[in-house]
């Protein structure tokens, strides 16, 4: 009986595993625009919600703006989103 060979190294062993695995094309970057000049937003762009984010808030306001968004048939999320978003336009109004 022989015993195994251990003698290869990790450059010469070939995973075959990695012939069905796919590799991830790299997304072309868009650059960012200016903050100084006005845009209009493009309807062709549309940016995806990507970024996550955990708030602590008091039982009974989560209540009130829960119901506010069921009122307006919005989820949570986007009562949240639009009411964040038409601050930071009113701040950057000044």
């Amino acid at each position: 009986m022989t015993g195994k060979d251990f003698t290869t190294t990790a450059k010469q062993t070939i995973n075959p595993a990695l012939s069905f695995i796919s590799k991830q094309e790299p997304t072309p970057e868009t650059p960012a625009p200016a903050n100084d000049i006005p845009m209009k937003r493009n309807p062709l762009f549309v940016e995806t919600k990507s970024k996550r984010l955990q708030v602590l808030m008091q039982p009974s306001l989560h209540a009130r703006l829960k119901k506010i968004a069921y009122e307006k048939g919005l989820s949570f999320n986007e009562l949240l989103h639009s009411t964040l978003e038409a601050y930071a336009d009113e701040e950057e109004k000044g």
